[in-house]
């Protein structure tokens, strides 16, 4: 029995020796000054409840627990008018906290944070489908695939375990409409920090994969619960991840798990690099090569690739033509501008033949078009241009799968950035187009002809987002942030030209709002979600995006 009356709490070396003990921990003072080796104490006993005491649990606990007003989510189905007050899973993760840094048994602790790191997966799995839609889940996505792999991971840092348990117990929180347990996901955050603080100043910890997984989910829990209201420790921990994965170099990523942290991190550091105009350190070859060694590169980081090369005239145009003399007086910086144009050229020529190795990839159309199945036109329901009736898109984009969906949307986003940077270069170059042979011998303005057209582009990405919502119901909207974000850049210049996109672009706002009801971090940007990140033109006021 535990706790019985009178029973010895010596350690064991004092105890076979039949003498008191200091109960000092590690080891008592009377082992050290005998200069004995002190074998420890016996581990508390705890009770870890089955399935056969999980229904009577739920019942008491349910009459104990007084009503919570459901927040204002879409995680929950909208037929769904009673709040959860139990999760419906394992576990019960009640006090989490509290509990978890109570169990001195290292067993234990691994069971109970295993069980909550599953209850966290399982929160992410697909709820509704479309008759003969194919499963696909989102566990290879972003950086939620090394998230999967932790449930066998063998080794947890302290800094890994806090972080990894702040983000569990902060969605956990929202989706059972729990905020205690929400409250408690913080006190993980803070024990994250501190945790990872310290292993950041040990060199036996600095350069483990596990302290830059704890960097990854202090990211993560940034962009769901955003504690600060503010995009400020978000950007703090970008920029220490990328010092971090760039000090531990290009050939520390060669076991699985470290390779799915950086492909995780590759995603975030390549548009932050966009959206903040400079170059990347991963569009050095050495970065582009040497962590896929022993792995297979997808066509999902093909496109990365792409985007990676992108960073590059990207920064050098907007070092250019960002200053008033490049603005008033292009044609001073003629040579540089015309050797941009030549870069964006080909980029443009290597972008089109990655959408024919797309094509090849699959025996299917890439996209094909059906009538929506209702995701479009809940968008009108929260109040966006339903003064007609009019649905802004009725049509929605089908997909073979889910990463190809996804990897179409980059690819849209991706051209969307590249032809909107030509179509501003052009218009500068626009009052010398005819005496450009005089002026630089040899060169010439192609036409852009369909490039022009970047409108198109947006449009498919927003039509593209049902399908993926539909595969992953929590987490589908979420994946889509950076594409959509393009597409409201591009959508909200073309509604600004007069071009006839008013109602897409607020459309494509109202579908950010939505999605910042589960990503707190897209409600505190501090400015307008159509103001310039991504797409190069003259709104020089630079806004960090959020990578998901």
């Amino acid at each position: 029995m535990v706790g019985v009356p009178g029973r010895s709490k010596a350690c064991k070396t004092c105890k076979k020796r039949k003498i008191a003990c200091t109960l000092e921990r590690p080891s008592c003072k009377i082992c050290i000054k005998s200069n004995r080796e002190c074998l420890g104490y016996e581990q508390d006993r705890m009770f870890i409840l089955d399935s056969r005491t999980k229904k009577q649990l739920h019942k008491i606990e349910t009459k104990e627990v007084a009503p919570i007003t459901p927040p204002d989510t879409p995680d929950s189905p909208a037929d769904n008018t009673k709040a959860l007050t139990q999760i419906e899973g394992s576990i019960s993760t009640k006090n989490a906290y509290s509990s978890l840094w109570t169990i001195n048994c290292p067993s234990t602790r691994s069971i109970y944070r295993q069980q909550i790191i599953c209850e966290f997966l399982h929160s992410f799995e697909p709820k509704t489908l479309q008759p003969r839609t194919p499963i696909v889940k989102t566990t290879s996505d972003a950086w939620k695939n090394w998230f999967t792999m932790l449930p066998s991971h063998s080794d947890f840092t302290t800094a890994l375990e806090a972080t990894v348990l702040a983000i569990c117990t902060a969605k956990l929180g929202r989706v059972n409409n729990d905020p205690a347990l929400v409250h408690e996901s913080l006190k993980f955050y803070i024990q994250g920090l501190w945790e990872l603080q310290k292993a950041l100043y040990n060199p036996d910890l600095m350069y483990k994969d596990e302290t830059a997984a704890s960097c990854m989910a202090l990211i993560g829990y940034e962009v769901l619960e955003c504690p600060d209201n503010t995009i400020k420790a978000w950007a703090n921990h970008v920029h220490g991840c990328a010092r971090l994965f760039e000090a531990r170099g290009p050939r520390a990523y060669t076991s699985e798990f470290g390779h799915e942290l950086f492909l995780a991190f590759r995603q975030i550091e390549i548009q932050a690099a966009l959206s903040e105009k400079r170059k990347t350190f991963l569009a050095d070859p050495e970065w582009m090569e040497l962590p896929w060694k022993g792995f297979t590169k997808s066509l999902s980081h093909q496109i990365l690739d792409l985007q990676t090369e992108m960073t590059i005239p990207l920064a050098t145009g907007h070092a250019l033509l960002s200053t008033p003399q490049g603005i008033e007086n292009p044609l001073s910086l003629l040579p540089q501008v015309l050797a941009l144009l030549t870069e964006c050229w080909r980029l443009d020529t290597r972008l089109h033949a990655f959408y024919k190795r797309l094509a090849r990839s699959t025996s299917r159309p890439v996209y094909w078009a059906r009538l929506s199945n209702g995701f479009n036109q809940s968008i009108i329901a929260e109040g966006v241009n339903g003064e007609d009736g009019a649905v802004v898109f009725p049509v929605a984009y089908q997909f073979e799968s889910f990463e190809m969906a996804r990897t179409c949307t980059l690819y849209w986003a991706s051209l969307a950035i590249l032809w909107s940077g030509m179509k501003y270069v052009y218009s500068l170059l626009s009052p010398v187009a005819s005496f450009l042979p005089i002026l630089a011998p040899g060169s010439s303005l192609p036409p852009l002809k369909h490039r022009t057209d970047t409108a198109s582009l947006a449009k498919n990405i927003c039509q593209s987002i049902e399908y993926m919502e539909i595969q992953s119901p929590s987490n589908g909207a979420m994946q889509a942030v950076f594409p959509l974000k393009v597409a409201i850049e591009t959508l909200g210049d073309s509604a600004a030209a007069g071009e006839g996109c008013d109602k897409e672009f607020e459309w494509a706002k109202a579908l950010i709002v939505l999605i910042g009801r589960r990503a707190k971090l897209l409600n505190n940007l501090g400015m307008p979600t159509e103001q310039h990140a991504f797409i190069p033109g003259p709104d020089n006021d630079r806004t960090q995006v959020v990578v998901i």
